[in-house]
């Protein structure tokens, strides 16, 4: 029985696990510019490899912008597409600005799961949004960091997701959502609602949120009085501890500004945050 064990941990620890993240230019965006800068954070506290993919499935829609208050153009369908683009065994996918600064992530890949979604998305900086996709439709499941493993009922996920894609007019009007965009949010919650045995289980989420940062952002940079991060809005100032971080700001995602604290960060010698 020892000797069994042992196998099955050599099995286990023998897994590829890497970050997928999936970034598409706009012409507005550089997403590729501000992934391959996260790569460089995902390697540094998370130690490991990132593939960067552009998604094959290149429909363009609008997003609201943060930083003009206008609606700009987005190219984010590609999500179900993960399954097929990964090259890892175990993989974490995320968008291009959902930054990493810190190990917690990695704690995921001790647990059991077929995938792992996020369901909670705290905001630093303002009231917290609608829970719920429409006033009588699911709540909400966020597709900007997720986990998943090479297993047969993820496969059937990504599948579902591909299906409800493809036919979004027909289940946006069957759950009763709200907005007209296509999310990768909504089909993400349908699929696993439907996989779920249409039963609203509190399985299969991640036990943290993701914390978001929007609104116009001035400045992101390491504090100089305790390890962790400064983030200053046009209003509102914030001193948070080293943890991942959503920005919604993309005009300072593609400034200079970026580069600067990821090499900040990259130099710093205090301990891995979260370890």
């Amino acid at each position: 029985m020892h000797g069994m064990t042992n196998m099955q941990n050599s099995v286990k620890s023998a897994r590829s696990k890497g970050v997928l993240i999936f970034a598409t230019n706009t012409k507005e965006t550089d997403y590729v510019g501000i992934a391959e800068q996260n790569a460089r954070l995902i390697n540094h506290y998370m130690g490991l490899p990132t593939t960067i993919v552009s998604a094959k499935d290149t429909g363009s829609n609008k997003r609201f912008s943060t930083d003009t208050g206008t609606f700009v153009e987005w190219k984010n369908f590609g999500r179900h597409e993960a399954y097929e683009a990964s090259p890892y065994d175990d993989t974490i996918v995320l968008d291009a600005d959902y930054l990493i600064f810190d190990n917690s992530l990695n704690r995921l890949f001790d647990t059991d799961f077929d995938y792992l979604l996020f369901n909670k998305n705290r905001y630093i900086n303002i009231e917290q949004q609608d829970s719920v996709m429409g006033p009588h439709s699911l709540p909400y499941v966020w597709a900007t960091a997720f986990a998943f493993r090479k297993t047969e009922r993820a496969r059937l996920f990504f599948e579902l997701v591909g299906k409800i894609k493809r036919n979004y007019d027909y289940y946006r009007l069957l759950y009763n959502i709200r907005e007209g965009n296509y999310r990768n949010d909504y089909s993400f919650a349908i699929a696993k609602y439907i996989l779920s045995g249409n039963i609203l289980r509190k399985t299969d989420f991640a036990p943290w949120p993701i914390v978001t940062v929007t609104g116009n952002i001035q400045s992101i940079s390491k504090s100089n009085t305790s390890p962790g991060l400064v983030v200053r809005t046009s209003d509102k100032g914030f001193v948070l501890p080293y943890q991942n971080l959503h920005v919604m700001s993309k005009s300072w995602l593609t400034s200079p500004a970026l580069t600067e604290l990821v090499n900040q960060c990259l130099d710093n010698s205090l301990a891995i945050a979260g370890s």
